[in-house]
């Protein structure tokens, strides 16, 4: 198994970014994909593309994908109470997400108080080596919502970690996820404006995580 990443930008602001974990015969493919999405994404042009394989020498774990629940009728306010995570810091989180900073990763804040726990800056922690192999589920799932749904499972499935919440910086794709292991990936409609780059990943947790 090979690990592929890429990663493309413009005066060094995030454009685009992939990453899924294949067989040797499948590289050309993912690399082939990833060039395309690079240059011709709708976020802009770019100056920067890096692609990167690894071949995977640690054992592979496989975990049960979170269930995909998709209700109208959810709000980030009610699901956040149902998992734990306050008031403040949820709207502590939407502070990151909705502000003009392009972070790279995701920023990790206490699911009690808000505080931002990690001290990675403008970085943000990076989620990586991760694929979505097969799919049991009704109806036909895109390929954004499967690598979506595999980034939310390796997350959650931390121990110490209460919820995500996730919004894509992508300008015309509004529909963001809350996910926890209590609840499952729920898929978040009209969660921002069209036209916007605003968008970023937060992982609630408990103050005593690691």
């Amino acid at each position: 198994m090979y690990s592929i990443k890429m990663r493309a930008s413009h005066e060094d602001i995030h454009i685009s970014g992939a990453e899924t974990m294949c067989e040797f015969e499948d590289l050309e493919n993912y690399l082939k994909k990833y060039f395309n999405k690079a240059f011709n994404h709708e976020n802009g042009n770019i100056d920067f593309l890096n692609l990167k394989i690894e071949k995977v020498k640690a054992p592979i774990q496989t975990l049960v994908a979170l269930p995909v629940v998709e209700n109208l009728n959810d709000t980030l306010t009610q699901l956040a109470k149902q998992t734990g995570v306050s008031e403040y810091a949820l709207n502590k989180g939407l502070e990151f997400i909705k502000n003009d900073i392009t972070y790279t990763g995701a920023i990790i804040l206490s699911a009690q108080t808000g505080q931002r726990l990690d001290s990675t800056e403008q970085r943000g922690i990076r989620v990586t080596q991760l694929a979505f192999k097969t799919c049991k589920c009704n109806g036909e799932i895109s390929e954004r919502v499967k690598d979506a749904r595999a980034l939310a499972t390796c997350i959650n499935a931390f121990e110490g970690v209460k919820a995500e919440l996730c919004v894509s910086d992508d300008l015309h794709y509004t529909t963001g996820y809350f996910a926890s292991p209590k609840l499952g990936y729920r898929r978040i409609f009209n969660i921002k404006e069209k036209g916007t780059r605003h968008g970023g990943r937060i992982i609630f947790v408990d103050e005593g995580i690691n």
